[in-house]
């Protein structure tokens, strides 16, 4: 049986974190998770409700406490702690699909790749698709962001190699360490719809989540394609044409963040 060690970044999840959790156990297949929340430094009771529901279950869960650090190093202490042969990522405001391991998992385990991802939202549903997935290159991914981590399963073995997420970091350190992973590793997602995203929100435009934070994200980026310049990962003209395009990118994420709060805005006059 396969063990797959499930790390969970949990920060005032109180209103979420049972929803995320209840997704893990309700996994279609026989896996054995290790389940380890990573308490981020939380002041409401996410950690009371964490403990009540392993109670209520029957099932143990890894409960680290930090200090309010950020998710990039709550999720190195809880691969540090891991001890699958098999890492998966999930948000605490996320839910996984009852099918998103036995799918994952009969792709990795019928397959030469390390990482596997998935879609949500019909990212990667289209009338002209073919196959049931996409290989992902890094030069693919240097253009395009295919890895949401609450979709992630990845062999243990690539943290030989990946040093895990920049510690510290705040913004854009899942698209640095996805970077690197598919610079080393063979990479694809699958095109079903494999997790419920935060209750279905726009991923930056709804206000809700630190990808509503669209400069300190966008800065975030910036600084990664400046580390893969520093480290020869990409050429200096790369480095300039990835830095327009995603300052485009930026620019088109704003209007339609404001077209989107403004249509919230005129919904909620309509209904009153």
């Amino acid at each position: 049986m396969s063990k797959i060690s499930v790390i969970i970044p949990a920060y005032n999840a109180q209103d979420t974190i049972e929803r995320a959790l209840l997704s893990v156990i309700r996994q279609e297949g026989a896996f054995d998770f290790q389940i380890i929340v990573i308490d981020d430094g939380s002041s409401d009771s996410t950690a009371e409700k964490i403990t009540k529901f392993a109670q209520e279950h029957n099932i143990n869960i890894d409960l680290i406490r930090q200090a309010n650090t950020g998710v990039a190093t709550a999720r190195n202490n809880g691969i540090r702690r891991s001890c699958g042969q098999y890492i998966a990522f999930l948000d605490a405001d996320d839910e996984w699909r009852n099918e998103k391991t036995q799918k994952q998992m009969t792709f990795l385990t019928n397959s030469d790749y390390f990482v596997v991802g998935g879609g949500y939202q019909n990212r990667f549903i289209s009338a002209d698709d073919r196959g049931d997935h996409i290989h992902v290159t890094y030069q693919m991914q240097l253009m395009k962001q295919y890895f949401q981590p609450s979709t992630v399963i990845m062999r243990k073995e690539v943290f030989n190699v990946i040093d895990g997420f920049a510690e510290g970091r705040r913004y854009s350190e899942d698209a640095l360490f996805f970077y690197y992973v598919t610079h080393q590793f063979k990479s694809a997602v699958l095109r079903d719809n494999i997790i419920s995203y935060a209750d279905d929100k726009h991923p930056y435009a709804s206000g809700a989540g630190l990808g509503a934070k669209l400069w300190k994200m966008e800065t975030g980026e910036l600084s990664n394609y400046t580390e893969l310049m520093d480290k020869k990962l990409i050429t200096v003209p790369k480095y300039f044409f990835l830095v327009a395009f995603s300052l485009l990118k930026f620019f088109r994420r704003l209007f339609i963040s404001r077209i989107y709060k403004l249509r919230m805005k005129n919904g909620d006059r309509n209904e009153k």
